[in-house]
């Protein structure tokens, strides 16, 4: 059956429709839960600061005469964020809006019609800043452009983890063309902890006793301090046009609250989410994922080192890991310099096929001359 796909359009989503999204994804995002608590997890992410004052926003693509129906065809979410952009043209960091979008969810029923495609072409009239879209009017072919909604439509770019292959760079803003979002750092660092041998985490450093464990508190205090070094740090890039995100405001400290409902369960929950050096200029955060059958999994969100420090604070992450019976270590994105090191001690390097890190910018610039900076776990939702 072909569906006229003028006849939908994106809508900011009702109380009930946003429960009807989130009874949908329980069968294939909720495993090990029954709905009630499935709905009760989603629930307390919304109290989470990365979600409050409007920042999440929940969307259907429902029929333009019925836009409140509960029978609508899809739906995903976003995350208002701050982030930087530094243009050497112009030798100056601009701190900007941009948007986070997940749970891209097509019900069994309606998939294989083109509606999540389309879903995600409209969301770029959505969040997009206006003056930065293609030249022209919205797509006639599309009907009549989304209503606007108060606070929005101001993004410098968006971003997105694809756990369907490259699907996402189809939905561009105009038909015909595949200008959507581009992925961009596949790379992960991983060491299979029953295959290696934990790093002395004391090795060269004569100062391990001062190192700190981070709790909640701890973290977000880092992430704060983090990013003001991460606007330093960007300053000094030359290569070209560059934006990244930041993990302050609760955008790093989502990897480890969404899974509270998981790690509560455990006889030994994981309080402790990072580790800093004396002088607080080395540093890593991590989450774990307890969810069976996978190998409990701790992923570092965000790590800051020179070369010379690595194995004295990745003994830490593997003092920690073998204390909470951890299978698995990974980071994403590791600088080259880090892989040279990371391989002497056990790990491997290889192109994951999930959570691809993918992003569309709004402006004249392509992607190919745009540069993503410190793309690391923190910022996926």
């Amino acid at each position: 059956m072909t569906v006229d796909h003028s006849t939908l359009s994106i809508y900011p989503a009702t109380p009930a429709q946003i429960s009807e999204a989130r009874r949908r994804t329980w069968s294939e995002w909720g495993k090990g839960l029954t709905l009630q608590e499935h709905l009760a997890s989603d629930a307390a992410q919304d109290l989470l600061e990365g979600s409050r004052d409007g920042r999440l926003i929940t969307w259907v693509l429902a029929p333009r005469d019925n836009s409140q129906t509960l029978d609508f065809k899809c739906s995903c979410e976003t995350f208002k964020r701050t982030a930087l952009v530094v243009n050497p043209a112009s030798a100056s960091v601009e701190t900007v809006t941009c948007y986070a979008i997940a749970s891209v969810f097509t019900p069994p029923e309606n998939r294989g019609q083109g509606f999540a495609r389309h879903m995600m072409r409209l969301m770029h009239w959505v969040v997009a800043d206006e003056a930065l879209l293609p030249s022209g009017d919205f797509p006639a072919v599309w009907g009549e452009p989304p209503c606007k909604v108060n606070g929005l439509r101001n993004g410098r770019f968006s971003t997105l983890w694809s756990d369907v292959g490259d699907f996402y760079s189809t939905c561009g803003p105009v038909p015909g063309t595949q200008d959507g979002w581009t992925i961009r750092g596949r790379s992960t660092t991983a060491w299979d902890l029953d295959a290696c041998s934990f790093p002395d985490s004391t090795a060269g450093d004569s100062t391990a006793g001062d190192w700190t464990w981070l709790d909640d508190c701890g973290v977000v205090k880092l992430w704060e301090e983090d990013s003001e070094k991460i606007r330093r740090d960007v300053e000094q890039i030359h290569a070209g046009l560059t934006f990244t995100c930041l993990p302050s405001h609760g955008v790093a400290s989502f990897q480890h609250r969404s899974l509270d409902i998981f790690s509560d369960r455990l006889d030994n929950p994981l309080r402790i989410w990072g580790v800093v050096s004396p002088d607080r200029s080395t540093y890593a955060t991590w989450m774990m994922d307890p969810r069976p059958p996978a190998p409990r999994t701790l992923t570092v969100s965000r790590l800051r080192v020179e070369p010379s420090d690595f194995d004295a604070l990745l003994g830490r992450v593997f003092e920690i890991a073998k204390k909470y019976d951890v299978e698995r270590i990974e980071i994403w994105s590791l600088p080259s310099e880090l892989e040279v090191v990371a391989r002497q001690l056990g790990a491997t390097t290889y192109l994951r096929e999930e959570h691809l890190p993918a992003f569309k910018w709004y402006g004249k610039e392509r992607e190919a001359d745009v540069s993503w900076a410190f793309n690391e776990r923190f910022g996926w939702c």
